[in-house]
C-alpha cells in the first residue's frame, strides 16, 4: 500500500492515477519573504540575531556553532544540523546535553517564527494565490518550467491522458504555514464540480510551452481530477513542541535506546511507518527550495533508490519509471550547472556512484527573474 487510491474514491470515471510527491524547503519561505519585502526572514543567521537580542544562553553549544558558521559564510539550516551530528560524533558535547540544547532552542524558534510570519503576510500571500489562481497554475503548468530539451526527455508527460487523477502530496520541511496558505485550493480558484455533466475538476497542461518534437502536442490539455495534501514531518509553527531539529537517521545504531537515534529527525517524525511506503508508487518527485544537505539524507536516499525503477501502474495496468524534477535557485552566490546540481543531489543521497540514474533527474535552474509556474510567488503578474 502506498498513496491513497483515489480511483475508488467516488469519482465517476477516473483513469490512471499519477502520484506526485513534492518536497519543499526553506527556499520557498525565503522566496515569499523576498517577494513581499519582509523585514525578517527565516535564515538561521536571522534566528541567531534574534537569540542574541533575547540574551539567550551563551553557553548553548548550538548557538556557539551558529556563530562559527555565520563567520564562515555558511547560509543553510542543513549546515546547522550537520554540526549537531559533528558534536555528537566527536563527543565534544554529551548526547543528553545536546538534546537539552536543542529543546532550549525549540520554544525560542517558535516565537521567532511568529515574528517572521505574521498573519498579515499570510493574508497577502493567500489573497494573491486566490485572485491570480497561483496554486492552480503551479499544479497545471509546471511542465512549462523545463527547458525544451529536458521536456522532450521526460517520460511523465507522455503518460498523461484525459480522466487522469493527479494526486499531489507536499512534504513541507518548513515549520511555517506559508506553503499551506499558498497551495490551498480555495473556492475562488478551484471548484470541485465546475462542469454541468461530468465531475472532472482540473485541466492539466501537458505541453504548456508548446515544445515541438515532443510526445505531447503543443497546447494539449487533459480533462482530469485533482487532489492535494500537505504534511509537516518536522513539525508546525502552531505547535511549538513539535518543531524538530537534529540529525539524519544514523546508519548504524546499538539498539532502540541508541543516543544518536534520539537526536534523529526521522526517528521522532516516524518516517518509516508514516512515509516510507509512499516512495513505491510515486511517479514524479519534485524538490524545490532545498539545499540538499545530508541532514535530510533519509528522504534523498529514498528518492534516489526509486528513480528509474519500472513500476506497475494500478488500475488499468501499464508501467512507469519514477523521475525527479529538481529546482535549483541560482540567484545567490552559489550558481551551479545542471550537472553540478545532479551531482549534489546524488552526493546528498549517499548512494553508490554506480547506482546513479542521471537520466531520470531533470533540473530547472531559476533566479528572481525566471519565468516559472511552480510555486511562483512574485508579486508582479
Amino acid at each position: 500500500m502506498g498513496h491513497r487510491d483515489y480511483q475508488s474514491a467516488g469519482f465517476a470515471a477516473p483513469g490512471d492515477q499519477h502520484n506526485v510527491m513534492a518536497f519543499i524547503g526553506n527556499g520557498f519561505d525565503l522566496q515569499v519573504m523576498r517577494d513581499y519585502q519582509s523585514s525578517v526572514d527565516t535564515r538561521y543567521a536571522s534566528f541567531y540575531h534574534f537569540l542574541k537580542l533575547r540574551s539567550f544562553n551563551l553557553g548553548n553549544p548550538i548557538l556557539q556553532e551558529m556563530e562559527r558558521l555565520r563567520e564562515a559564510k555558511k547560509e543553510d539550516w542543513s549546515d546547522v544540523e550537520c554540526v549537531v551530528g559533528d558534536l555528537l560524533a566527536t563527543r565534544r558535547v554529551r548526547p543528553t546535553e545536546l538534546a537539552g540544547a536543542l529543546r532550549e532552542m525549540q520554544g525560542e524558534f517558535s516565537e521567532f517564527l511568529d515574528l517572521a510570519v505574521p498573519g498579515s503576510l499570510l493574508a497577502r500571500l493567500g489573497a494573491d494565490s486566490m485572485d491570480r489562481k497561483l496554486a492552480i497554475k503551479s499544479l497545471a503548468e509546471f511542465l512549462g518550467d523545463l527547458a525544451p530539451e529536458d521536456y522532450r526527455q521526460m517520460e511523465f508527460p507522455a503518460a498523461v491522458n484525459n480522466y487522469a487523477v493527479f494526486n499531489f502530496l507536499f512534504v513541507n520541511f518548513n515549520y511555517t504555514p506559508l506553503l499551506d496558505d499558498f497551495i490551498y485550493l480555495d473556492q475562488k480558484q478551484f471548484d470541485p464540480l465546475p462542469l454541468k455533466t461530468v465531475d472532472r475538476n482540473f485541466s492539466f497542461k501537458g505541453n504548456p510551452k508548446d515544445v515541438t518534437g515532443a510526445s505531447v502536442r503543443p497546447g494539449d490539455s487533459f480533462s482530469s481530477y485533482l487532489m492535494t495534501e500537505v504534511v509537516h514531518p518536522h513539525g508546525h509553527q502552531s505547535i511549538p513542541r513539535s518543531l524538530l531539529f537534529g540529525i539524519d537517521a544514523p546508519e548504524k545504531r546499538s539498539g532502540n535506546q541508541d543516543e544518536s537515534l534520539r537526536l534523529a529527525k526521522p526517528f521522532w517524525a516516524q518516517n518509516v511507518p508514516r512515509y516510507e511506503h509512499l516512495f513505491n508508487d510515486t511517479e514524479l518527485f519534485v524538490i524545490f527550495g532545498c539545499s540538499l544537505g545530508v541532514s535530510d539524507r533519509w528522504w534523498w536516499r529514498h528518492i534516489a533508490d526509486a528513480l528509474g525503477k519500472e513500476r506497475s501502474r494500478p488500475g488499468k495496468g501499464g508501467t512507469y519509471r519514477a523521475e525527479l524534477l529538481l529546482y535549483w535557485y541560482n540567484g545567490g552566490s552559489h550558481a551551479l550547472t545542471r550537472e553540478e546540481v545532479r551531482e549534489r543531489f546524488f552526493k546528498a543521497s549517499g548512494i553508490d556512484a554506480r547506482d546513479r540514474r542521471d537520466e531520470y533527474v531533470h533540473v530547472v535552474l531559476h533566479d528572481d527573474g525566471t519565468e516559472r509556474a511552480w510555486l511562483n510567488t512574485s508579486t508582479h503578474p
